[in-house]
């Protein structure tokens, strides 16, 4: 019987146990030819990169997942290296030679490579044009389908050189652990792999205390600028929290867990048990021999959920401060009052909607004479040219009228703002922070307005974030009672005339707001809400897109390994499943043995995992993002959406890997 039979005969006898082996490395193949042709797609790039920024992303991301690939895929097959030396020392008892082994073994990898390869390329064509379809609905591009190659030549070729590459290393690394092994390593190889555990007290007290002063350095970035990241450094905290978490999880896992469980055994009420008086042995012995497959899956969860969080916080963030950063739908400078009437006449060419509202509001810019005033009071750069962004603006409240704040915030549609306010005596105010108040609210502050020369107090009754301009136009906006407005307007000119535009019948019309630049002469401080969530669009989709694929290959790879690792053990300890039967265990409480075997391990990477993903986002949120909103647990839906899914994602391997366990073991 030649090499080539022996492999068919092989991969079918063993069909169900490389079932999910060939549907994995699938879906690496799949991810990975996607995006080769998507990187390759020289018509797409033209449209979402004109600086080459996505090309180079896409190289850098490249990188990364072929050294990925090679990873998972060199990990799968010592996996089933593993689970067939006893087969293999068979085979060299029966006098095969290790090169005819090690022949056999190259053919029966270059066999599932091609099946996935097939399947790969077919599922890649289909998803490389589904993202193509995506983007260009998603930015309103004009793209030719025609264009756009369902299998791209190029591609391919790239991938079928990957994927030979990835077998010449296979070759490699079982022609390193064959001719290393002699006859008897062969054949008790899973004998000589399980070694005592040795349960060690001072490595599992470091692991606790490194988790738990990672995790509190972590949250004192809380404290604001008081914070040791600031104060110390924001790198050399970073760096540190890094280290104890690393060293934490790595001993908390070796050390710790099994060393908690063995002092459980203590407790003879709840030890012996039925269940267990099986399942803590088990955990403990697995949690010592395959501690590093253990700890590397739980940094895999980690990163896979960190990055996924943080990938959907980086992109929601943005788009929901686009209420404070442009809350209108077209908003401009007027220069001269003729262009009111213009800018009128542009939009109705683009809409005939009778909901339309154009509100102009002049600003005045009013100095106070207050020793102690609010940040916002002299931030800001005037806008323009190049060198006018590096000028301060000119330090002043700029005051608008209450009247004039709740029509725009009307004509914005923002009614739960509205509800909070109520009209203003003639020395109150509302003063509009630019950000959330980390320090002394303004509330209750009295400042000394300037006018005509003469002192006039304000008292701020009430702070917000509701701000009916945008920060191009306005930074330090002071909204004042109606008869205190017309004071200042009647003893100064105003410094800025803006006009707000809103209704639904213009909301999205991409080519309205591109027109009125080339009216405007390419004023800076033309602002709009919708232009704003399209430009974030634009800019950010090509990354969240490339960063996707190595998310969905990290979850591939985490299930899978999981999955591997766990029917590896049940098939090790078959035989005492045997005896447990034998004892009189039903097969009700076989599965329920089989089902907290294998939660206990799905479980350990998710939920430390998902602690680091947790602090990781807390910090990234808190000193790497321009916080502009409130906190609130809205502004964290998307993550929890994150986390949410690779749960469903962890689910489904879990259920996938208790139901292959229990065919594994019961009998039918």
């Amino acid at each position: 019987m030649n090499n080539l039979s022996m492999a068919f005969k092989n991969l079918k006898n063993n069909f169900s146990f490389y079932a999910l082996y060939l549907l994995s490395i699938s879906f690496v193949i799949t991810i990975f030819f996607a995006f080769t042709s998507f990187s390759m797609n020289k018509v797409m790039l033209e449209k979402i990169s004109g600086d080459g920024r996505v090309e180079t992303m896409c190289n850098t991301i490249s990188l990364f997942l072929m050294a990925f690939v090679i990873f998972y895929m060199s990990y799968s097959n010592r996996f089933f290296l593993r689970r067939r030396t006893k087969e293999l020392g068979i085979y060299a008892l029966l006098g095969y030679r290790k090169s005819t082994i090690l022949c056999l073994l190259t053919v029966e990898n270059l066999l599932s490579c091609f099946g996935a390869f097939v399947i790969g390329i077919l599922l890649g064509g289909l998803f490389h044009k589904g993202i193509v379809f995506g983007i260009t609905k998603l930015l309103d591009l004009t793209v030719n389908n025609s264009e756009i190659l369902f299998f791209n030549l190029n591609a391919m070729i790239r991938t079928a050189c990957f994927i030979f590459a990835i077998i010449i290393i296979l070759a490699l690394s079982n022609s390193r652990f064959l001719f290393k092994s002699s006859l008897m390593d062969l054949v008790r190889f899973e004998k000589n792999a399980e070694k005592q555990a040795k349960l060690h007290v001072i490595p599992s007290i470091i692991g606790f205390v490194s988790v738990i002063l990672g995790y509190c350095i972590a949250l004192d970035i809380l404290r604001g600028g008081k914070s040791v990241w600031f104060t110390v450094g924001f790198y050399s905290v970073g760096m540190l929290t890094f280290i104890l978490i690393l060293l934490g999880t790595v001993l908390f896992i070796a050390s710790f867990l099994p060393y908690m469980v063995q002092i459980s055994k203590k407790n003879r009420k709840k030890f012996y048990t039925e269940t267990r008086i099986i399942t803590s042995p088990g955990f403990i012995y697995r949690m010592r021999s395959n501690s590093k497959t253990l700890i590397m899956l739980t940094l895999l969860s980690a990163a896979t959920l960190t990055v996924s969080s943080v990938m959907a916080l980086s992109l929601y963030y943005p788009i929901a401060a686009v209420s404070r950063i442009a809350p209108s739908e077209i908003e401009c400078r007027i220069e001269n009052e003729s262009d009111i009437s213009a800018i009128m006449e542009m939009i109705n060419r683009y809409s005939s909607g009778d909901d339309i509202s154009f509100l102009q509001t002049n600003i005045y810019k009013v100095t106070s004479t207050a020793k102690q005033l609010p940040m916002e009071y002299s931030i800001g750069t005037f806008k323009g040219d190049a060198d006018n962004e590096k000028i301060l603006r000119n330090a002043g409240f700029e005051c608008i009228s209450y009247s004039d704040y709740t029509a725009i915030l009307k004509a914005q549609g923002r009614q739960k703002a509205l509800e909070q306010f109520t009209a203003l005596n003639s020395n109150e105010c509302i003063f509009v922070r630019y950000q959330p108040a980390s320090g002394k609210d303004e509330t209750g502050s009295t400042y000394p307005l300037l006018i005509n020369n003469t002192e006039i107090p304000v008292i701020v009754t009430m702070t917000t974030l509701d701000n009916p301009i945008s920060f191009a136009n306005s930074v330090g906006t002071l909204i004042v009672s109606d008869n205190l407005y017309h004071m200042i307007s009647e003893n100064a000119a105003p410094e800025t005339k803006v006009l707000c535009v809103n209704g639904n019948s213009i909301t999205g019309k991409e080519e309205l707001f591109q027109a009125l630049p080339a009216y405007l002469d390419g004023s800076p401080y033309l602002q709009g809400n919708s232009h704003r969530v399209h430009e974030l669009i634009s800019l950010n989709s090509s990354t969240f897109l490339l960063i996707g694929f190595l998310v969905v290959l990290f979850f591939i790879a985490t299930g899978s390994i999981l999955y591997f690792n766990n029917i590896s053990a049940i098939a090790d300890s078959k035989s005492d499943y045997d005896i447990l039967t034998k004892m009189g265990y039903t097969n009700k409480k076989i599965k329920k043995i089989i089902r907290k075997q294998a939660i206990t391990f799905f479980s350990i990477p998710f939920l430390f995992g998902l602690a680091d993903c947790i602090f990781a986002t807390l910090i990234y949120k808190t000193a790497l993002m321009q916080n502009l909103l409130e906190n609130s647990i809205v502004l964290y839906v998307p993550t929890i959406l994150a986390i949410i899914i690779t749960l469903i994602i962890y689910l489904i391997y879990y259920c996938m890997t208790v139901h292959t366990c229990c065919k594994m073991v019961l009998k039918k």
